[in-house]
């Protein structure tokens, strides 16, 4: 009973003037709930202008600013309505700080953006692009950004910072013992960043494992082999490996020994080496001044044929296509010709009996 009365009695000891500035807060604040998603539509259109709705709404940078809008109506509303000046303080402290994080967010959601660009030409086109450069940048970027949000904050409601920071020191040692192994792979991530080895879509070789470069993490880089598995290596093992980047070079070479029968007569050597040469200077795919093509050895069991070609033929498919034409093309040449390989092998020449000799 006494509660109901204590109502009353509010009721009616507030003055019209309080109810017309409550109704108008109330007005305000619905005002900016409704009008926030599309003035931030509108702003964040301004950065993504050529991306499709959906995408600009799952966006951070349009997040942060719709947010902002909403907080920014509270705090107009606030100050439509009386308060008392510790009220008054206190709710400018608060959106001070909700300014500083939103400055915040939006230059990190400015960032993001070349991310999100990148994802997608990564999905339209076959030349992918590397990722990692992006966003190692990003979260370098943000963590600054939020770093000096989070003091700036601090330092509002007017708190030691100093001995803040220091009991942050002392809870990051702690961490970072926790997890040097993290720590090392992030370092080794940083150390590929800056001296680009491979981007994504090369085909390197690390300790044995080949493949295509998919994806570059902070940790971890991720190879699809040629059996089309996906191999996870850390950071950390491949900058204490040697490293070889089939997809940066300009050519490949391909070496073949024929080792012909040694009863092979030297006319014939002769003019299967001229037919060699003849078939393959019209193969576009070969760089003809590297040709070699010559009978460099005759060795116990064979005659040795030498061929060395270079090719334009960089990728690693295209280049397996490359050495099964010029085998089969070798092939047919042989059979043409009627020359056969040899057959590795020994003669084997055995002693006979003394006494049998002598019976003779």
């Amino acid at each position: 009973m006494n509660t109901l009365l204590n109502l009353i009695e509010w009721i009616k000891s507030v003055e019209n003037e309080q109810i017309t500035n409550c109704i108008i807060g109330i007005v305000i604040i619905a005002i900016f709930f409704a009008l926030s998603p599309l003035m931030s539509y509108m702003i964040v259109k301004i950065f993504y202008r050529k991306q499709e709705k959906e995408t600009i709404k799952e966006s951070n940078l349009y997040k942060a600013i719709k947010l902002f809008f909403r907080l920014f109506g509270l705090y107009v509303a606030s100050k439509v309505i009386e308060l008392n000046d510790m009220q008054n303080q206190f709710c400018d402290k608060c959106f001070k700080i909700v300014v500083i994080w939103t400055v915040a967010r939006i230059i990190s959601g400015i960032f993001e953006t070349r991310t999100i660009i990148l994802e997608k030409i990564n999905k339209q086109s076959a030349v992918k692009k590397n990722l990692f450069m992006s966003s190692l940048t990003d979260i370098i970027i943000k963590f600054v950004l939020y770093i000096i949000a989070a003091y700036l904050s601090v330092k509002e409601f007017g708190l030691d910072v100093g001995g803040l920071m220091t009991g942050l020191g002392l809870t990051g040692a702690i961490f970072a013992l926790a997890a040097q192994d993290i720590v090392k792979q992030v370092f080794s991530g940083i150390t590929i960043f800056i001296d680009r080895p491979f981007e994504i879509g090369d085909w390197i070789e690390i300790n044995g494992i080949e493949g295509t470069v998919i994806d570059i993490s902070m940790k971890s880089t991720r190879l699809r082999t040629i059996e089309d598995t996906i191999v996870t290596i850390p950071n950390g093992s491949i900058t204490s490996e040697n490293i070889i980047n089939w997809g940066k070079i300009g050519k490949r070479v391909y070496r073949a020994n024929l080792k012909l029968a040694l009863e092979t007569k030297e006319r014939t050597v002769e003019k299967l080496l001229s037919r060699i040469r003849y078939i393959l200077k019209y193969n576009e795919e070969i760089i003809k001044p590297s040709m070699i093509i010559e009978c460099n050895k005759i060795e116990d069991d064979s005659i040795n044929i030498y061929l060395y070609i270079e090719t334009t033929v960089t990728d690693y498919r295209n280049y397996q296509k490359f050495c099964n034409k010029i085998n089969l093309t070798l092939l047919n040449i042989l059979e043409t010709q009627g020359v056969k390989l040899a057959y590795p092998g020994r003669n084997i020449y055995m002693k006979q009996d003394l006494k049998q000799e002598k019976g003779k």
